[in-house]
Order: C-alpha cells, then sequence, then structure tokens
C-alpha cells in the first residue's frame, strides 16, 4: 500500500510540474507581449507629440505670415 501512495505522490507531482512549466511559458510570453506593447505605445505617444509640435510651429509660421501679408495689403 505504501508502495501505491508513493507513486499517487509522484504522479501528482509530475502533473504539478508540468503544469507549472505551462503557466511558466504562458506568463514569459505574456512578458513579451505587455513589452511589445509598452514599446509601440511609447513610439506612438512620441510620434504624436512630435507631430503636435511640428503642428504647431506650422500654425504659428501661418499666423506670422497672415500678418505680414496683411500689413503688405495695407499699404499698397
Amino acid at each position: 500500500m505504501a508502495k501505491v501512495a508513493d507513486n499517487l505522490v509522484l504522479r501528482l507531482l509530475r502533473e504539478i510540474r508540468s503544469s507549472q512549466l505551462e503557466v511558466k511559458s504562458d506568463v514569459s510570453e505574456m512578458k513579451k507581449k505587455i513589452d511589445d506593447l509598452y514599446k509601440i505605445s511609447t513610439h506612438s505617444l512620441g510620434f504624436a507629440a512630435n507631430a503636435h509640435l511640428r503642428y504647431e510651429t506650422l500654425e504659428a509660421s501661418v499666423h506670422k505670415l497672415e500678418g505680414r501679408v496683411k500689413r503688405l495689403e495695407a499699404k499698397v
């Protein structure tokens, strides 16, 4: 009877180990996906911030040019 109990315990321990390996693999895969998502999101945010800054710069230049055109038209 003791031998049967030992075999049962060993079988259960092997099942637990295989389950842990699957979970470990899943967690590693999720960590990689989260890291990829972080890289993509920070790149996208940086790109959007840069585009917004360029837009503001262009908008300021346009307003400046509009002012110059109005002054030139007033002189003519």
